[in-house]
């Protein structure tokens, strides 16, 4: 016959290790209750968690891929603003030069308005959001275009010395020579269209000792969704750019009063065709980036309902009934109450009473 041994530390240990348990449990279950999903969800599953697991992971990078929507519908954004800017002086620019294709005083007005224009043409191509260049292409960290009117730091170099280079060689003089009325339109249409011209071609705006550009050729490419990757940007090397800085120096440098009327009206005629073909391909570099806006926003509505689906079925495995979880943490808080007053009960009983 086997006794068991029976004292009053026996019981109070087993009901302490009672009450562990119950609030161990207690704490799983108020977990649950607020949050709504299971404490453990691989306890719970089971062969099932692997399922959990990989809806979490597509979920997550459809999540990560619209935020990174956010910074490339920014900087499109950013572009076209910056784009708007531009067409809107070239129009402007392409109506003021129709009124000033004859008269001394509007050779200064238009000079003037060329001159500031060029400048406001440089500060939207240099545009940064966040630090990254708008029109560097892929090379977002490097300031696009050179400021013509900046004093190089190496003496001769840059556009404005390849400009006033250019026109000497032609003509033997500088723009501001009175002799500028000797030049005949023959010979500064020769000019325009031959050696100046030449230096608005890729390779020269590229060039690193008298162009104007240190952008990139290549845009930059986003991924919008798990299938589509798209140009999102412009850069500072496409024809409307250089176009519409070929207008607006052409007609800085070279549209002065010192002209004779038929040079003079040669520039300002070249000047006007530049900025027509400018504003043309201004609307094409904006309707690609306007496409690029659209399908952004396309693959954020199909990202949207693809994420709403994958959290239903995530829901449907993780979450616990909130009825059912607030029953047991009832159920477990009214079982440490007696366990609490067992306890007390049993740490008072002692043989002494009885003695």
């Amino acid at each position: 016959m086997k006794t068991t041994f029976i004292s009053t530390q026996a019981v109070s240990s087993a009901t302490r290790l009672s009450i562990m348990k119950m609030q161990a449990e207690l704490a799983k279950n108020s977990k649950e209750l607020g949050s709504g999903r299971w404490a453990d969800v691989g306890l719970e599953l089971g062969n099932k968690t692997g399922r959990t697991v990989s809806l979490r992971q597509d979920f997550a990078r459809l999540d990560s891929i619209k935020d990174t929507n956010g910074l490339v519908m920014s900087r499109l954004d950013g572009s076209q603003a910056a784009l708007e800017g531009m067409l809107k002086m070239a129009q402007d620019f392409s109506a003021s030069l129709i009124g000033v294709r004859t008269g001394d005083t509007g050779a200064d007005v238009i000079q003037d308005d060329a001159k500031n224009n060029l400048q406001a043409l440089i500060a939207s191509l240099n545009t940064s959001i966040d630090g990254e260049y708008l029109f560097a292409g892929i090379d977002t960290d490097v300031r696009p275009v050179t400021d013509y009117y900046a004093t190089p730091v190496v003496p001769g170099t840059g556009p404005k010395a390849a400009v006033d280079d250019a026109f000497l060689t032609a003509f033997g003089m500088a723009q501001n020579d009175p002799a500028v009325i000797n030049i005949t339109p023959a010979a500064m249409d020769a000019f325009l269209n031959g050696a100046f011209a030449a230096m608005f071609d890729p390779a020269a705006w590229t060039d690193p000792t008298t162009g104007w550009s240190s952008a990139s050729d290549q845009n930059v490419r986003s991924r919008i969704s798990t299938s589509e990757l798209v140009d999102t940007s412009a850069n500072a090397n496409e024809a409307a750019f250089r176009k519409i800085a070929m207008a607006y120096t052409m007609v800085t440098e070279f549209a002065s009063s010192n002209l004779s009327e038929g040079a003079y009206q040669t520039v300002i005629d070249k000047a006007a065709e530049i900025v027509g073909e400018a504003i043309s391909s201004t609307t094409v570099v904006m309707a690609r980036l306007g496409t690029a806006q659209e399908r952004v926003k396309n693959a954020n509505d199909r990202m949207d309902v693809q994420m709403k689906i994958l959290n239903t079925h995530i829901n449907d495995l993780e979450l616990v009934d909130p009825y059912e979880a607030q029953t047991r943490v009832t159920a477990l808080e009214t079982q440490l109450d007696m366990a609490y007053a067992l306890t007390a009960r049993a740490q008072q009983l002692s043989l002494l009473n009885y003695l």
